[in-house]
């Protein structure tokens, strides 16, 4: 079984004992620990330094993980078609993402997960989690109010809702790309054109979240927004900041 070397522990002593030099023990944190802690010259604090240090490592080195597979991971990721439409736009409903993308995360060592939190009764978070197997994990978070267009009942609203905020996060934390069906970019109105600026998509989600606050809220953030990124709605997608608009507007009348 491989083995490391523990350093000398160096400290100022306090109780007259000397420093111990610690012979081989076996390699992995658990094992580490429990030859320490049964070791009585061993100083609480100095464990716990040694305890948290290696916490550290295994942070760093799962987070690297996650950075190369992930890198890995995007040359494998499909464009996924528009099926679904409304009255002013396509788009991909969940399980037409989630189908061709599961198989890809499985291959690369991902897993996709969502929470979902009520911050109100007419208003609704979702979290995605994408979760490397080697332990580290990145999150999206979506706020939006109830999805009340249509003829929709409060329920429905609500989870008219969460599926947005499980498209949209899914979407984030992949980086997906979508298209209409007939490749017409114009009809799909995607949200984030190749040019948008770095950000972009996470401060649209945010704006959209404050819409359902009111119109003042919505107000208050654009005001204090980059000015690049209200350029680049304005610009790409004004139907889309219309939409946001009118629909803070409607909270702020109820």
């Amino acid at each position: 079984m491989a083995s490391v070397t523990q350093p000398q522990l160096l400290d100022e002593p306090t109780t007259g004992v000397k420093d111990v030099a610690l012979v081989p023990v076996p390699d992995g944190l658990v094992s580490v620990i429990e030859r320490l802690a049964a070791n009585p010259q061993v100083d609480v604090a100095k464990l716990e330094k040694i305890i948290e240090l290696q916490e550290r490592v295994l942070k760093h080195q799962s987070e690297q993980a996650f950075n190369v597979a992930f890198s890995a991971l995007q040359s494998d990721i499909p464009t996924i078609i528009e099926k679904a439409s409304t009255d002013k736009a396509t788009y991909a409903p969940l399980e037409d993402i989630i189908e061709p993308v599961r198989p890809v995360l499985s291959r690369h060592g991902f897993s996709l997960s969502f929470r979902t939190e009520w911050p109100t009764e007419k208003s609704v978070k979702v979290i995605g989690i994408l979760t490397h197997r080697e332990g580290h994990a990145r999150q999206s978070e979506f706020l939006s109010a109830a999805d009340q267009s249509g003829s929709k009942n409060p329920i429905q609203a609500l989870a008219s809702a969460v599926s947005y905020g499980k498209r949209y996060t899914t979407k984030d934390l992949l980086c997906i790309v979508t298209r209409g069906e007939d490749d017409d970019a114009e009809k799909a109105v995607p949200k984030k054109a190749p040019d948008a600026p770095e950000g972009y998509d996470a401060w649209l989600a945010t704006l959209e979240g404050v819409a359902g606050e009111g119109l003042a809220a919505f107000a208050s953030a654009w005001n204090k927004s980059q000015r690049s990124f209200r350029d680049h709605l304005a610009r790409t997608a004004p139907k889309t900041l219309e939409g946001i608009k009118v629909a803070a507007a409607k909270v702020k009348a109820q």
